[in-house]
């Protein structure tokens, strides 16, 4: 099976992603797609000038931890466009999209989109489940909990942030991940400068 991607060859830039207006409309099937947090879920919610929904600022104040490295304030990505996910090895939810989040990391491969994989849960289980697992992904562990400005409630969620640290895309709840809406919404929040 292709996909847009492999027919259009990799890196290859689609039609009008790297406009604002582009991105609007693949951010609403994207919103469609995932089933992403309705408008009221979340208090910070507000319309961008460019069309795009802000499902809130991102708090840089929050200290994690790459599982084989030192900790690391999330300041250190800020202008950065990053995808976070956070996650628990027991959540059968999180770990079922998890390989959908590693294809997705290789589709934009080319871009360097942050994918910070934050496990809720101690070292030990973490690498237990790596072990069994092998996903190829940067997991990241809570050295504090994650800021109030998130709007977590519940794992798995996922936040998209652009470079000027709103929050674009907010899902509470297990997703498919890779799919060329996805991919084209992110690319697009990556191409603008």
């Amino acid at each position: 099976m292709t996909n847009a991607r492999s027919r259009a060859g990799v890196g290859a830039r689609r039609p009008g992603v790297s406009r604002w207006v582009g991105r609007a409309a693949i951010a609403g099937a994207v919103v469609g797609a995932l089933g992403m947090t309705g408008p009221g879920e979340v208090a910070a919610q507000e319309a961008a000038p460019d069309g795009l929904t802000i499902y809130g600022h991102a708090d840089y104040d929050w200290t994690i931890r790459l599982l084989d490295g030192e900790p690391v304030e999330l300041e250190a990505f800020r202008g950065r466009v990053l995808f976070i996910n956070l996650w628990a090895s027991w959540c059968t939810p999180c770990v079922r999209e998890l390989a959908s989040i590693e294809r997705l990391k290789e589709r934009l491969s080319d871009t360097d989109v942050a994918f910070l994989i934050v496990a809720a849960e101690g070292e030990r289980p973490v690498r237990s489940f790596l072990r069994k697992y092998g996903y190829d992904l940067p997991v990241y562990l809570e050295v504090d909990p994650i800021p109030a400005a998130y709007g977590m409630r519940g794992l798995p969620t996922t936040w998209v942030v652009d470079r000027e640290g709103r929050i674009l895309i907010l899902r509470h709840g297990e997703a498919v991940w890779d799919t060329d809406e996805v991919e084209g919404f992110v690319r697009g929040v990556w191409d603008q400068p």
